[in-house]
């Protein structure tokens, strides 16, 4: 018989969507509550998946049949809603990032032990079969080894985009003040940044610039002024270098390649879990040397999980990470990633995001980011790749 763990869910807005009909992956995951402090969307997601709706959040931090809660406020609400749920006895799975502020998610990681429970940061993907098959080649070398990586985050104009279209199964449309205040760095460059911390350690120096490329994203809206691109170099604890960019200007990106002494690895995506892996290898002739135009494409062992699909460009198992978590708990054992991990990528997301941008001085880093290159203060336990074999 499955063991249920009981889930809650704090934030009922657009993404919470794609964990609810993902949810449905994992039957060892029972989600019975929700709240949202906008009525009309709790009472909708509870009428979605049968779950109670909370009066009010105090309901929900009280209620003592609820072990994970799955925090999906706003970016700008992580670190206060967290504390909440880490001193009412919850573990926590939040939405990237950990936190706004360096010296907030620092101090999420010390609640989080003084708690004695998990905190775990999205996004989900490290756990995937793409993320996990890349990290099988690199272990084999099937490229030589891996000195350089170029990674691009880049979505394309969205400002020009017909946003307002970009409404979800559950009425709630796509928040485009949040995501341009929030800034698309910060929104995206976890993606990339929890694969190559996990495989290559963590980020010792970042030297990025950041900017905002447009002041005006929405007619008739004054919005604060956030960067909207961000150029990055990244000096990881083994010696790989890497190149990565995050925008909403320039055309659709999301390649990530891993350069090698014998090749390349090449990701389209690495937000979706049916992205392609290919490799390409180096080829001499004569006097010239090249990658060969002969792509291999790997592909994962075992069988491949059906991905409930739903709305939008992101095909991943939302709950996979939950579901790890929930293990862990059962088990007594640590989640995959955990909190010391969540506050590194969110360190170095956030000195990319604001580069030697002004706004750096409200994300508690001080002068730190205006005297590139930057210095990383988190660290976090080695992490190891999952035999699917």
């Amino acid at each position: 018989m499955t063991q249920l763990t009981k889930i809650a869910m704090l934030g009922c807005g657009y993404v919470a969507n794609m964990y609810r009909l993902t949810l449905a992956a994992h039957p060892d995951l029972s989600l019975v509550g929700v709240f949202d402090r906008e009525t009309s969307r709790c009472m909708e997601m509870a009428r979605l998946t049968g779950a109670r709706a909370y009066a009010d959040i105090q309901g929900l931090l009280d209620d003592p049949e609820t072990t994970i809660v799955l925090n999906l406020t706003n970016p700008s609400e992580h670190y206060q809603t967290s504390c909440a749920l880490l001193a009412a006895g919850k573990h926590v799975y939040t939405e990237k990032p950990l936190a706004m502020r360096l010296d907030h998610a620092c101090d999420l990681v010390d609640r989080a032990k003084q708690a004695k429970r998990h905190l775990v940061s999205a996004p989900c993907t490290l756990l995937g079969p793409v993320a996990q098959l890349l990290w099988e080649a690199l272990e084999k070398n099937l490229v030589g080894k891996v000195r350089v990586v170029h990674a691009a985050m880049e979505d394309g104009m969205v400002p020009s985009a017909p946003t307002h279209r970009w409404v979800n199964e559950g009425g709630i449309a796509w928040p485009a003040v949040d995501e341009y205040v929030t800034g698309c760095t910060v929104e995206h460059a976890g993606y990339v940044l929890s694969w190559l911390c996990a495989m290559f350690g963590p980020v010792v120096r970042v030297t990025a610039h950041a900017d905002t490329v447009l002041p005006q994203k929405i007619g008739g809206i004054a919005l604060p002024e956030s960067p909207d691109f961000s150029m990055a170099a990244l000096s990881f604890d083994n010696g790989v270098l890497a190149r990565m960019t995050n925008g909403i200007y320039a055309g659709h990106d999301h390649a990530l390649r891993l350069w090698g002494d014998d090749g390349v690895i090449e990701v389209d995506d690495p937000r979706s879990d049916t992205s392609a892996v290919r490799i390409r290898r180096y080829q001499t002739i004569r006097r010239k040397r090249f990658l060969s135009p002969i792509t291999k494409k790997l592909r994962p062992r075992g069988d491949s999980k059906k991905i409930a699909k739903y709305r939008g460009s992101q095909t991943r198992d939302f709950c996979r990470a939950i579901a790890d978590l929930a293990q862990a708990i059962r088990t007594g054992q640590e989640p995959y990633t955990n909190a010391e991990f969540a506050a590194h990528v969110s360190e170095v997301t956030l000195a990319c995001h604001h580069g030697t941008h002004s706004s750096g001085d409200q994300a508690g880093f001080g002068a730190a980011l205006r005297q590139m290159p930057y210095s990383t203060v988190t660290r976090f336990a080695p992490i190891a790749r999952r035999d699917h074999s």
